[in-house]
């Protein structure tokens, strides 16, 4: 069972989690206004809900069933032009305005991949994730993390066809300090 399943029914009430997804919204909000939005690894929908509603329609993506349940309950509720559906980001094909993920693709093997696939979709991208770090943040086991954070030149490498800004938002406290980056990707 995809752990995420599991996680989904409590996920939202972390408060550190909470935190992350707020500054994450207040960094992106004001640039996907009336705009066509993907977000990728949604979850429960702490980012996307957060920003669905300046948005012309935000489409949410995620691998687990019960984090996109979770997500489309929200939206229904709120009423909001927000909907999920359980898939990869490499199944998808439609084309975006900006494209958006929180705490992702530190779970993603191949991130050049993903660069060359977040190309073909859209010219705006705004990610956010750990920096480099021991291996210790997932107090729960490694099992399903590709990528203890990344450093900048990391990012500058597996993004390199992209204009890219680099900034730390937020600082995640746990045991320790875990630093959290947002990068905006632009075409060249």
């Amino acid at each position: 069972m995809n752990r995420f399943n599991k996680d989904a029914i409590t996920w939202d009430d972390l408060p550190r989690r909470v935190e992350l997804a707020k500054k994450v919204v207040q960094n992106v909000k004001p640039f996907v206004k009336n705009k066509k939005v993907l977000e990728f690894g949604c979850g429960t929908g702490l980012v996307g809900i957060n920003i669905a509603d300046v948005t012309k329609e935000l489409i949410g993506i995620d691998t687990s069933e019960k984090m996109v349940e979770k997500f489309n309950e929200k939206a229904k509720k709120l009423n909001l032009n927000a909907k999920a559906f359980v898939k990869n980001i490499f199944e998808e094909n439609d084309k975006y305005d900006a494209i958006v993920s929180s705490m992702t693709i530190h779970h993603i093997k191949d991130i050049k991949k993903l660069s060359k696939k977040l190309y073909e979709l859209t010219d705006t991208v705004f990610i956010a994730d750990l920096v480099k770090e021991d291996g210790t943040f997932h107090t729960r086991g490694n099992e399903d993390v590709e990528h203890f954070g990344f450093s900048i030149d990391e990012l500058k490498n597996f993004f390199s066809e992209w204009k890219m800004d680099y900034k730390i938002i937020h600082t995640i406290k746990k045991h320790k300090d875990f630093d959290v980056f947002l990068i905006t990707l632009q075409k060249k």
